[in-house]
């Protein structure tokens, strides 16, 4: 099946964006030291991750009552072929492993555009080659 999902309104897609930030706030997470190859690419061998961190930074937001709601509110726009993406959907038992994936698309469509400008701002002041916002 194809998963259709338009971007929610900006009202609804900063309040997603929101909440996310407020169930992470409180995380122990600190940034990995990331090593690269000699090639460019992440050497996720070498490099210090916090998969506890991860994990913490990850259940803060699926826990949180305020990113469930705002994601629903921001799924009003989604379609799993011809299914409404919406609390109904998960009714159904053998949807419900969809859930995360579903929802970080939908993530990815309302809150990535916030940050792409941010991004490439960012990239700027550590030296390397991003883009600017068109």
């Amino acid at each position: 099946m194809d998963l259709k999902i338009t971007p929610a309104g900006f009202a609804d897609a900063m309040a997603l964006q929101k909440a996310i930030g407020r169930a992470l706030k409180g995380s122990k997470f600190s940034m990995p030291t990331i090593k690269m190859d000699d090639k460019g690419s992440v050497d996720l061998a070498k490099s210090d991750i916090d998969i506890m961190g991860v994990i913490d930074l990850v259940l803060g937001a699926a826990v949180s009552d305020e990113v469930q709601a705002c994601l629903f509110a921001c799924s009003t726009r989604a379609l799993l072929g011809s299914d409404k993406i919406d609390a109904d959907f998960f009714e159904k038992v053998e949807h419900r492993e969809l859930y995360y994936p579903i929802m970080v698309e939908i993530i990815k469509v309302n809150v990535g555009p916030f940050f792409k400008g941010l991004a490439s701002k960012f990239g700027a002041l550590v030296g390397t080659n991003a883009s600017s916002p068109k």
